[in-house]
């Protein structure tokens, strides 16, 4: 696991440490590419910082004739909510799969409020019709109340398998009513013409002069040093001016602490090997995580029978 990260100036000190380069002119800029090169390919999931839109000091993002643009230090999506005012409710949005889903207009509303329009879900109509509630009511009954969730999880379970409801009922809706994207570069392309996206997405976090942070770990610093060291080698080794056996032992260093780097990261803690280890053992398979973020993912199940 990485708790903490430091600037890639840390980085470049080092460089120019071990070098033993003199203050002047040096490829600093050159350097710090070379070190986001370096991240990226080490790639593991926790070098970067996870952000929300509409949360802290980011803005949601708005929706504009059926699409809108990507934050500027947008990485890697993680989920995708939509909402049709900035207040909310939230809504969870699928990746678009039909041929023609880069754009389009839901036409079903399941709501009193004729100006909102929300996705059919059985799970959250039989919740709505078993409790007499509203729609936004009974998804919040289902994101709150693990026990509700499971219960009604099993009953759509038991309806589908008698054909009263989902795979066992005749559809003849062409169209997906879900709330859909798909992404294209510098954009989300939505189903929705206008509204609100609550955006959760990995970006590359930076410090106040907008040098990128680095894992505050001694493998990732030397597999950092070791990549700019033969980043900045090669065009040398290139023209015979440095001898093989230096440019691949930097090669060679590279690739040992690059891998060293990613199983450092990737490793976790007691605390996520507990919430890992409820996810999977688990007798009813969770098939509706993504209807409530997978906040419940790391639950520990609970199993009711008779004797309870």
């Amino acid at each position: 696991m990485i708790y903490r990260t430091t600037s890639v100036k840390r980085v470049i000190a080092k460089v120019f440490t071990d070098l033993d380069l003199k203050e002047g002119d040096h490829r600093i800029s050159d350097m710090i590419g070379y070190a986001g090169e370096a991240l990226l390919k080490i790639g593991s999931f926790p070098q970067f910082i996870n952000k929300i839109s509409g949360k802290g000091d980011e803005p949601l993002v708005p929706i504009s004739d059926y699409q809108a643009r990507l934050p500027g230090d947008f990485y890697k999506l993680i989920q995708v909510a939509y909402s049709p005012s900035e207040k909310g409710p939230f809504y969870p949005m699928r990746y678009a799969t039909g041929s023609y889903d880069s754009e389009g207009k839901l036409e079903t509303a399941v709501d009193s409020d004729p100006d909102i329009v929300y996705p059919e879900s059985d799970l959250v109509n039989l919740t709505m019709d078993t409790y007499t509630l509203s729609y936004a009511d009974a998804l919040e009954k289902l994101n709150t109340e693990p026990a509700t969730y499971d219960l009604m999880t099993g009953y759509l379970v038991l309806m589908e398998g008698s054909g009263t409801t989902g795979a066992g009922r005749d559809n003849t809706t062409s169209f997906s009513s879900d709330y859909t994207f798909m992404i294209t570069p510098g954009w989300i392309k939505t189903n929705a013409k206008t509204g609100y996206l609550l955006l959760a997405y990995q970006a590359i976090p930076v410090d106040k002069d907008g040098y990128p942070l680095v894992p505050d770990d001694e493998a990732f610093q030397e597999a950092l040093y070791w990549y700019i060291n033969m980043k900045l080698m090669y065009p040398q080794w290139k023209e015979g001016r440095v001898r093989d056996a230096v440019y691949f032992d930097a090669r060679r260093s590279w690739n040992f602490y690059c891998k060293q780097a990613y199983g450092n990261a990737m490793m976790p803690d007691g605390e996520k090997l507990e919430s890992i280890k409820n996810a999977w053992v688990s007798l009813v398979p969770r098939m509706n995580e993504h209807d409530t973020f997978y906040s419940t993912l790391g639950q520990q199940e609970q199993v009711y029978n008779a004797n309870n």
